[in-house]
């Protein structure tokens, strides 16, 4: 496909002359839009000026000494920095080759931030207020990034590479934020101190609400980490899983043929469907769900040793009636390995402390805070604040219980455990439930967490682990401002019903650098820095070319200068 690219001007704007065709030359070009296509450029030329006149569409559509075009660029940038996709991926998908495809996701990602940095008045402009959102991640022993989004619109507002989550850093951050879109209508922050006292330096009068989610971990850790820890290792050292895992392995599947007897209310093979019933027991041992939350809402080991009890009390049962030798033997070996968990003293007694305060306290706080089972806790039903007054009513009346408790005969772990939860909601209670005006401080700062975590792993995906960090640490800033493209709300400010590709030529630069090659330059230095070596770098060229060009012609007319 062959497509004419000419200027629309007619006149030359300072001659005022009708423009005359000088030359034309073509380019092969790969677009998106187009596909593979030859560009016919027909460049204009004043008489007068001599002003040369070329194609602004043919500018818009594909950057200079570029093959490909703006779009492949954008598309590009989307599939490796939002999809994740790597440049092998994508260099099937587009036919490009990777190496230049990184490169292109490099110049989107610089193009992009050039792009956020202007339209910042017209995004302050549409939000009006916002809430600020603020978090960091970091991938081991690397730099940090610092991100603030707004959680209303979703809009990513600024991106820095930090050493820390330091007050010093934050303060640098929250100024820049306060410079660009002003005050916020409240912030909600995990419990960093360093976050916290900067937010309240910068904006003094601002609420501040810390996460709801991020207070029940910390608290559950404090309450039982150590508890757990102990617990698991306790477990392990009994060494049950492994054997338990292998017996598993080597059960036979279920019998479909005796499933379908059993549906009909008959067995022929009782010794298979017994030897169903313990596989089914000794699944339910081995697969320990959790509720995607991770620990404390999630506790494998008392799970996993609740599941050990339920299994054997089961089994136990079950083996009175076993008929089958080879099912009484394989029930036998299971209650065996199960007992060295469930009948250990030590065990049982670490199990049951997790379980009292985890029940007695961490459990009640949680359906307090009305923390689900399961689900995600960035969406609109679980961070409306309608029943604020509700949940902190909910709250007084259990700490008021707690306080209660203390004072009645109870055992230590419960005295440490309950006076430690009174003091942390004492001492944290204004910002959990602290509001502002409108009503839009959302509860957690879960979604940052989505965000980093999603951006983390479509690095991984690309790149791999060993240069995750890395990466972030270099291009993470970038690369985090970049997810606003993702969103249809932020492009429609931003580039309104112009063409993406066409913005984005804006500010694209050729991958061909103007001037001298590399090579080039290398060559002239080596050159002067050996005139430099041998004295003969003249700082006045026109006087030795005059100087020359004189003996030259004395010599021709047969005088000596």
């Amino acid at each position: 496909m062959r497509l004419i690219f000419k200027t629309e001007i007619k006149k030359c704007p300072d001659c005022n002359i009708a423009l005359r065709a000088y030359r034309t030359y073509t380019r092969h070009i790969r677009s998106i839009k187009y596909g593979h296509f030859e560009a016919v450029h027909r460049l204009m030329l004043c008489r007068r000026c001599r002003k040369l006149f070329k194609s602004e569409a043919l500018g818009n559509l594909v950057g200079k000494y570029c093959t490909y075009a703006n779009d492949v660029m954008v598309r590009v940038a989307s599939m490796m920095s939002i999809e994740g996709e790597s440049s092998s991926e994508v260099s099937s998908s587009i036919g490009i080759s990777e190496g230049h495809a990184r490169k292109m996701n490099s110049q989107g990602l610089d193009i992009f931030a050039s792009i956020h940095e202007k339209n910042i008045p017209r995004l302050r402009k549409y939000m009006k207020s916002y809430i600020l959102q603020i978090d960091g991640t970091t991938d081991s022993e690397f730099s940090m990034i610092v991100a603030v989004k707004d959680p209303t619109t979703g809009f990513v507002l600024y991106v820095k590479r930090c050493d820390s989550e330091s007050e010093e850093n934050i303060v640098s951050v929250l100024e820049t934020v306060k410079e660009r879109f002003g005050n916020p209508s409240g912030i909600t922050c995990d419990m960093r101190s360093g976050i916290i006292s900067a937010a309240g330096m910068v904006f003094p009068h601002i609420p501040i609400r810390i996460c709801l989610m991020h207070f029940l971990r910390d608290l559950g850790k404090d309450l039982m980490k150590a508890l757990h820890t102990v617990l698991g290792l306790m477990i392990n050292r009994r060494g049950i899983k492994s054997p338990l895992k292998k017996l598993l392995r080597s059960m036979p599947d279920y019998n479909q043929k005796t499933l379908e007897e059993v549906a009909s209310g008959s067995c022929s093979s009782r010794k298979a469907m017994e030897i169903m019933a313990i596989r089914r027991i000794l699944e339910n041992i081995m697969s320990i769900k959790s509720s995607g939350y991770g620990f404390p809402f999630s506790l494998r080991h008392i799970n996993f040793f609740t599941a050990c009890v339920e299994g054997m009390r089961k089994l136990k049962d079950l083996t009175g009636r076993l008929e089958a030798r080879e099912s009484i033997e394989m029930a036998s070996t299971i209650i065996k390995h199960l007992s060295a968990v469930v009948e250990n003293t030590a065990i049982m007694e670490n199990a049951n402390k997790l379980k009292d305060i985890n029940s007695f306290i961490f459990q009640r706080l949680r359906k307090v805070f009305m923390v689900p089972d399961h689900g995600s806790l960035s969406d609109d039903s679980y961070n409306a604040i309608t029943d604020d007054p509700i949940v902190h009513e909910n709250c007084t009346i259990l700490f008021g219980e707690l306080e209660v408790y203390l004072k009645s005969d109870i055992k230590d772990h419960m005295f440490k455990a309950a006076k430690l939860s009174i003091e942390r909601y004492s001492n944290r209670e204004t910002m959990l439930f602290a509001q502002n005006a409108d009503g839009t401080i959302p509860r957690t700062n879960n979604n940052m967490e989505i965000f980093f975590r999603k951006i983390r792993r479509n690095v991984r995906k690309r790149c791999g682990n060993t240069v995750t960090g890395n990466i972030l640490t270099q291009s993470g800033d970038k690369l985090a401002l970049f997810q606003n493209m993702a969103n249809e709300k932020y492009r429609e400010i931003v580039f309104e019903n112009t063409d993406i590709g066409s913005v984005f030529a804006e500010y694209r630069k050729p991958f061909k650098k103007e001037g001298m090659t590399k090579k080039r330059e290398v060559e002239l230095v080596n050159k002067g820095t050996e005139m430099i070596m041998n004295n003969s770098l003249n700082k006045d060229p026109y006087k030795e070319w005059a100087s020359n060009k004189s003996t030259d012609f004395y010599k021709n007319i047969g005088i000596n200068s």
